[in-house]
């Protein structure tokens, strides 16, 4: 059956000697992978550059229940996300979150709350001419909740201890490993609290961003079996150490 529905990007991988399985977040059917025959082909209607990551397309699909990977009769972009391929900070960016999405969005079921999360995030990136140093920390701090994972956010001047092991503050710091010191969680329960157009009015040093973003992925970790070793951490590291 032929279903029209938008999609957001993951991933494409080669298969064979011209096609593609390009992986996309959809808005009616959640995840799914399809198959773009001759995708690599010069003569392909479908061109491998309307699957970059975090590319927004208008889809007409095959969908047939259980199956493993579906098939696209029509696709075309919804916007000309230009800067995302052409700005090398927005590109990075897009490289490191797109692999995060690519290992914690696994539902196979329609999500509309977290599509339009995902879409408006993504132009907002795309369109937006401030710093975009600390885009990735307003991401991830709001996608847990999408993913059943939001902390309690219960933090005060007693409570002033993230426990990520339980995922609320306390009123001490845990003796285990996964209880962020007072400083960090408090960091924390800012970024939890801010809108994006006030993202980059917190106050932090470069040091103290990037710990706070090795706490939430470390969070994160704790939450979803297997998100480790993202490859493009350090890419994104080293060049926004240079842009600030």
């Amino acid at each position: 059956m032929i279903h029209k529905t938008k999609g957001v990007v993951l991933n494409q991988i080669k298969y064979g000697d011209t096609s593609l399985i390009v992986q996309v977040y959809t808005e009616k059917f959640g995840r799914q992978s399809y198959m773009v025959k001759g995708g690599r082909s010069k003569k392909s209607a479908m061109k491998s550059n309307l699957f970059r990551p975090f590319f927004l397309l208008e889809m007409e699909v095959y969908h047939r229940e259980g199956k493993n990977i579906q098939s696209i009769k029509e696709v075309r972009l919804c916007e000309n996300l230009n800067n995302l391929v052409f700005d090398v900070y927005k590109s990075t960016m897009v490289f490191f979150l797109t692999e995060v999405c690519s290992k914690v969005l696994r539902e196979e079921e329609r999500n509309q709350e977290l599509f339009v999360f995902l879409y408006n995030s993504i132009r907002y990136l795309d369109l937006t001419e401030e710093s975009i140093g600390r885009f990735h920390l307003y991401f991830l701090s709001k996608l847990g909740r999408f993913l059943g994972f939001s902390p309690q956010l219960n933090w005060s001047d007693t409570n002033a201890f993230f426990d990520m092991d339980n995922g609320f503050f306390v009123d001490e710091e845990r003796t285990h490993a996964h209880c962020l010191e007072k400083g960090v969680s408090g960091r924390l329960y800012s970024l939890f609290n801010t809108s994006i157009d006030l993202i980059n009015s917190l106050k932090m040093s470069n040091e103290e961003r990037d710990c706070l973003l090795r706490a939430i992925l470390n969070f994160y970790a704790l939450q979803i079996d297997g998100f480790t070793n993202l490859k493009s951490l350090s890419v994104l590291h080293e060049l926004f150490q240079e842009e600030e």
